[in-house]
């Protein structure tokens, strides 16, 4: 197997820190370096502190020397100045790095997940893409700024006060870290463990954002059904188990300290007592045998923190290896190495004997043929889950088809960048998708150039204007989470005045017309006419008297076209379409 083929590992602590490293930190080297360089100042100031205990207790205290009375406390007082600038310009600069990488692995996972395929958006749910782009990220960070932030300062630190203890005495350094070497197996197990509770302690957390999610969202339907209590005890269950994972996590994570603790009593004892002997024997000084217990004890510190930053290493490890996971997710919907850019689309559209399916057993198209040409408005009628919002959704190239070609002006699709397929279709759909924005930007959502002067003639046309007015702050009105505070005829407006903005020369409309009530259906039907006007138009209709005026209707039943025609010569034929309208005029009769 190739070098390029080989899977990869994304359980190896080695790949990942150095993913992370070349990604998201060599390209702030500068930061970075500077708060490398503080910490070497840190770390020489807090050694020198320790080493300056000798000369005062054996200068001052013990041989009562006048000068070095005064000029060790002014050395002390400078150098814990200069150790607090730079601790402040550290912490400074590492806190910037931290919310750069933040803002940078958030903008890249959000890039990757708007970026998927529909079929692959579909099989997640928001509010699990929210916790990864919150919780994931901020896992990631807090595993990166341990490293940098913490165990690069903390191992600095360190050395730099073992350097001193070894300088005072080698023996009673050998001593006091004998015991340490005993914790690392218990540490990298717990480590291991960390790492394997972090991956399901993100399953529950998906769950909960997702839960969270639609519970919010569709509050009216939870108030309509009386289910505020049934939601409230399904929800506590989901914190409760996250509450349990986090008991586990937090009392595993926190093990480790008894034993650092434990060894550590055990190196300072046998520290005094053999350390203590030399001074009484007279091989060692005082001030040389104080100078390297304050070092031993300032060490102690940075020591206990490192074996504690354990469980946040392997947390962050975990959430790397997610993170990672997603990102190197391929899209299969994508560009060609030579994909042409239409330019100048005249609107013809063409299905060649086209084969789709969405699970493998179960065909959603079987061989379906149809033509559009330039300028001509087709209906795609039948009943529910026959295949016509599927036939709409490969026209903008959400899915490829399994066998057969889909051709826009002669040319296969696939064979176009996907910018030039969806900049030529304006879209309009039955569920009407808007933005918790204003209605000004929701209108010139995907038309970011459009002028005021432009926005508002689209609005006119789509019978929009005179509503948006009468709002208090008019097209400055926050309309709420999927305009929640607009009508259903007010949203299905909005959106047909955005695809009129649109401008594109191919109009795909499903069930446009749906939500709308009578009065603003009549509204906006001559808005309806002039813009499919000239234009290339796929219209989805359950309501034949919407498309009896199409140039062809093609009725879709079980992922086959079963009939074509006008809607004379359906009704001529007698066949499904007619059964079709006959039912509806029945009903339209009775109501």
């Amino acid at each position: 197997m190739s070098k390029e083929s080989a899977p990869i590992n994304y359980e190896s602590t080695v790949y990942l820190l150095k993913r992370l490293t070349k990604e998201y930190v060599a390209v702030h080297w500068r930061t970075f370096a500077l708060s490398i360089a503080l910490m070497l100042v840190i770390a020489g100031t807090t050694s020198f502190h320790a080493w300056l205990i000798k000369p005062a207790l054996d200068k001052v205290f013990v041989d009562r020397d006048q000068f070095w009375l005064i000029w060790i406390p002014i050395i002390v007082f400078l150098v814990t100045v200069v150790k607090g600038f730079a601790t402040y310009f550290q912490l400074l600069t590492m806190n910037v790095l931290t919310m750069r990488i933040t803002a940078d692995l958030r903008k890249r996972l959000y890039g990757q997940f708007i970026k998927s395929d529909i079929a692959k958006l579909h099989n997640r749910s928001s509010g699990d893409m929210t916790a990864s782009i919150m919780n994931e990220t901020n896992s990631v960070v807090g595993l990166i700024s341990t490293i940098l932030n913490g165990s690069i300062k903390q191992f600095l630190t360190l050395g730099s006060l073992i350097a001193v203890m070894f300088y005072q005495s080698v023996e009673l350094s050998l001593i006091a870290f004998i015991g340490f070497p005993l914790a690392a197996y218990p540490i990298y197990k717990i480590g291991r463990r960390l790492r394997n509770m972090s991956f399901k302690n993100q399953e529950i957390a998906g769950k909960f954002s997702s839960q969270l999610n639609d519970t919010l969202q569709y509050s009216k339907l939870v108030k309509s059904y009386n289910c505020e209590d049934f939601e409230i005890k399904r929800m506590s269950r989901v914190i409760e188990e996250i509450f349990k994972m986090s008991k586990k996590i937090s009392r595993l994570s926190l093990i480790s300290s008894p034993f650092v603790e434990s060894l550590a009593g055990i190196g300072v004892a046998a520290v005094i007592w053999y350390g203590g002997t030399k001074v009484i024997n007279g091989t060692t000084t005082t001030g040389a045998f104080f100078s390297f217990f304050a070092a031993m004890m300032m060490a102690y510190r940075p020591l206990k923190s490192v074996s504690g930053m354990n469980s946040g290493i392997q947390m962050g490890l975990a959430a790397a290896t997610r993170y990672y996971r997603m990102i190197d997710e391929q899209q299969e919907i994508i560009d060609k190495a030579n994909a042409i850019a239409l330019q100048n689309v005249r609107g013809n559209i063409k299905f060649e004997d086209v084969t789709f399916r969405y699970v493998a057993d179960k065909i959603t198209l079987e061989k379906v043929n149809l033509e559009v040409k330039a300028g001509q408005t087709i209906a795609l009628v039948g009943h529910s889950g026959g295949g016509k919002s599927t036939i709409m959704s490969m026209m903008l190239r959400f899915y490829d088809p399994e066998s057969g070609r889909v051709l826009l002006d002669g040319h296969d699709i696939r064979d176009l960048t996907l910018s030039s397929v969806r900049k030529a279709m304006a879209v309009v759909n039955q569920e009407v998708m808007l933005f918790d924005d204003t209605i000004m930007e929701n209108l010139r959502y995907g038309n970011e150039s459009a002028t005021e002067e432009q926005i508002i003639a689209a609005a006119k046309m789509a019978e929009a204007d005179e509503f948006i007015r009468a709002l208090p702050q008019g097209y400055q009105t926050p309309i709420g989470q999927n305009g929640i505070r607009l009508s259903g005829g007010q949203r299905q407006r909005i959106a047909i005045a955005r695809a009129i903005l649109y401008d594109a020369p191919i109009l795909l409309l499903d069930e446009a017309t749906s939500a709308l009530d009578p009065v603003s259906e009549s509204l906006i039907k001559n808005a309806l006419a002039k813009l499919m006007a000239g234009r290339t138009s796929v219209v989805i209709a359950h309501r034949l008297s919407t498309v009896m005026h199409a140039d062809k209707i093609f009725v879709i039943a079980e992922g086959k076209v079963v009939e074509s025609g006008t809607h004379k010569e359906l009704i001529a034929q007698g066949g499904a379409y007619a059964n079709l309208y006959s039912k509806q005029f029945e009903i339209d009769q009775d109501s």
